[in-house]
């Protein structure tokens, strides 16, 4: 297909024309390349789907484990529907106007863009964001660890080669290898979903190239806030983004609803559905016969159709009325009912015993010299049969199975995450305490990150008595550097690089458990017993003080006020 860039993109965007102009052949090349991997999309998706069966016990919005709802959404589900919404919109695009989407690309970016969600939803991912931010080791987003364990850990792209060979006995090895090379499209495909704030309009960055995804996969890892920073790659990438929303926004409403986070529609939810076409009839309805996925569906296909209409070629669009009622419709859910859904008990356990199983996991990891092994290649069957006996019928057997997998590829990408999120942390925290100095702001100390909040004050007293320049800066991270480099050194405040590797392979292994395997790691190691077990999995239709019980996390609340700032500003 030939694109006209002219009356697709918009100068004022972040893709220039001119630059389109410069790029128009690895332009056409991406868009190739995405219509070659659509033939073998059947291979594909049996690959990757494999590595995505514990999204069934993942928490979507209702924390997984006080769900008292078979049909209350989880991972899984939201995936599926993800595909089945985003797929109904490429047809219709693909017939309105020739937009040349690919169906097959497309359901596999759906099914599988949550890969990478850590138990207890987003709220497990921010905490070990948090305890990795203190620790200075940059952080966590689950958008980037589902390409990480595909690409690394799991080696699906040979996994894939090794299935299309199987069904194409045929095929040549040099379509295979272009097969191949262009796998990463689907990768930057979930690594780029994070698109949560008010957009209502998705230009796809037609000139990314892999080493463009690589880079902003770690960078994922290394600078605060990036994932939401990142344009997908393709147009299918670009749908995924306003899919994600069309199939969580009216979920989350209809799963308040069926956990009894809030009892009935409102005012307030009425007057916007009432805008998007839903009836007083149909509202009536659904709070008498307790059926509110009617509601749902309704709302989705609404949307579905809305961004068909109004979409152009490679942009994906909704109205602009559209958009902004369905983005106030999300910030009621916010105040209706997300913001309910983390009680202080749940903050009270999770984040002391997740940090507790990291310097558990950094000791053993230390004590067997497992980072030595590791490097050397790694764990040899004799060693990982010494490991298994030692561990046996303990909590940790199951985090020892884990390494004792970890392949070199695996192993150096770890390491590369550590060295590049110390860095960049080291430079953040100078920075930070520098702006803190330089405009004579107060100072405290954050109990959630006093570790870090110590390495800035004290580079706050050194400023303060120090004449610096940039120069001066520079040679105090080297010598910070190369204090985390010495084994021989020991700090409180910076973790030496063997610590900070065995911390950071502790955490990829926390993030890959299902809420039910994390909740019974708790139980095991006895950091919960059979009472706060019993508490913390109570339904939340059984909590009756449950408004005076929560507890509204940071993060959250961070996330909660852009999303509303932006749909106040939404042009």
């Amino acid at each position: 297909m030939k694109y006209k860039f002219k009356k697709i993109y918009d100068p004022s965007k972040r893709i220039t024309l001119k630059r389109l102009e410069e790029y128009q052949d690895e332009i056409m090349s991406i868009m190739q390349a995405t219509r070659e991997l659509e033939e073998f999309s059947p291979e594909i998706g049996s690959v990757i789907e494999g590595y995505n069966k514990k999204s069934c016990d993942k928490t979507m919005m209702i924390k997984g484990v006080r769900k008292s709802n078979q049909e209350t959404t989880n991972r899984r589900i939201h995936q599926d529907n993800v595909a089945t919404v985003a797929k109904r919109i490429a047809q219709g695009m693909n017939e309105k106007y020739g937009a040349g989407l690919n169906c097959g690309i497309i359901d596999i970016m759906g099914r599988n863009h949550d890969i990478g969600h850590t138990p207890s939803g987003h709220n497990g991912e921010w905490w070990l964001s948090n305890i990795k931010e203190d620790y200075g080791m940059g952080y966590y987003c689950h958008n980037a660890l589902g390409p990480r364990e595909l690409i690394y850990t799991n080696k699906v792209y040979d996994k894939i080669m090794d299935e299309i060979k199987k069904r194409h006995p045929e095929i040549g090895e040099k379509k295979l290898s272009r097969i191949k090379g262009s796998l990463w499209i689907i990768m930057e495909a979930i690594n780029s979903h994070n698109g949560e704030m008010s957009e209502r309009e998705y230009r796809p960055d037609l000139t990314k190239k892999e080493s463009d995804f690589e880079r902003e996969l770690l960078c994922c890892y290394t600078k605060k806030g990036f994932d939401r920073t990142i344009l997908p790659g393709t147009p299918e990438g670009s749908l995924m983004r306003i899919c994600d929303k069309i199939s969580y926004i009216p979920y989350d409403m209809v799963d308040g609803l069926r956990e009894g986070i809030i009892t009935q529609l409102n005012d307030e939810y009425k007057v916007v559905l009432r805008g998007l076409g839903i009836t007083d009839e149909e509202i009536e309805e659904c709070q008498t016969t307790k059926q509110f996925e009617p509601i749902a569906e309704k709302l989705q296909s609404i949307f579905i159709n809305d961004v068909i209409n109004n979409s152009t070629g490679t942009v994906i669009r909704m109205s602009k009325e559209t958009s902004k009622l369905m983005h106030k419709l999300r910030s009621i859910n916010n105040k209706q009912i997300v913001n309910w859904v983390v009680l202080q008990e749940d903050n009270d356990t999770y984040p002391p015993a997740i940090k507790e199983f990291l310097e558990e996991f950094k000791q053993i990891i230390l004590e067997n010299n497992l980072i030595q092994k590791l490097n050397n290649g790694k764990i040899t069957l004799e060693e990982r049969q010494m490991l298994m006996q030692k561990y046996s019928n303990t909590p940790y057997e199951g985090f020892l199975t884990y390494l004792c997998n970890t392949n070199q590829d695996d192993f150096a990408y770890t390491k590369k995450i550590v060295v590049e999120s110390t860095k960049q942390s080291i430079v953040d925290e100078q920075n930070r305490a520098r702006e803190i100095v330089q405009n004579g702001e107060p100072f405290i100390i954050s109990p959630d990150f006093s570790m870090k909040d110590k390495r800035i004050q004290k580079y706050i007293n050194y400023y303060k008595n120090t004449q610096y320049d940039e120069e001066s800066i520079k040679k105090d991270a080297r010598r910070i550097w190369l204090h985390i480099l010495n084994p021989n050194k020991k700090s409180k405040l910076y973790l030496g690089m063997d610590e900070r590797i065995a911390i950071e392979l502790g955490a990829k292994y926390l993030a890959t458990l299902s809420d039910t395997e994390f909740i019974e790691l708790l139980r095991n190691s006895g950091k919960i017993d059979e009472k706060q077990f019993a508490s913390l999995t109570r339904a939340y239709k059984d909590i009756p003080d449950l408004h005076e019980q929560v507890y509204i996390q940071p993060n959250w609340k961070r996330v909660s006020e852009a999303q509303e700032k932006s749909s106040l500003e939404e042009k």
